[in-house]
């Protein structure tokens, strides 16, 4: 499936849901987005902005390695996801492994 594709589905299950949460990591709220970012509440520290282009290439990233899926948000890391990793990884577990594929 298309990144983007997998993207706006991420996206709308997060507004509708209002937060995400992987197992074992903070809860992260949904602010607002627009056009190329979306804002989240951190359980722990300040609101962020996360820029789409971070979330595509997790989104990448998993659809070539789906073993990431479950190694946790430093493996992000590898790809440039810093600062972030956290959310990001919370917001790509709103979809399944096989969502990936």
């Amino acid at each position: 499936m298309d990144s983007k594709i997998i993207l706006g589905k991420i996206l709308q299950r997060f507004s509708d849901k209002g937060f995400c949460k992987a197992p074992g990591y903070n809860k992260f709220e949904y602010l607002r987005e627009n056009n190329n970012a979306v804002y989240i509440g951190r359980e722990k520290g300040k609101d962020t902005r996360i820029g789409f282009e971070k979330i595509i290439v997790g989104i990448e990233a998993f659809q070539r390695n789906p073993n990431l899926y479950s190694e946790g948000p430093n493996a992000l890391r590898e790809f440039g996801i810093t600062h972030v990793n956290s959310p990001v990884w919370s917001l790509l577990h709103l979809m399944t492994q096989e969502d990936y594929q």
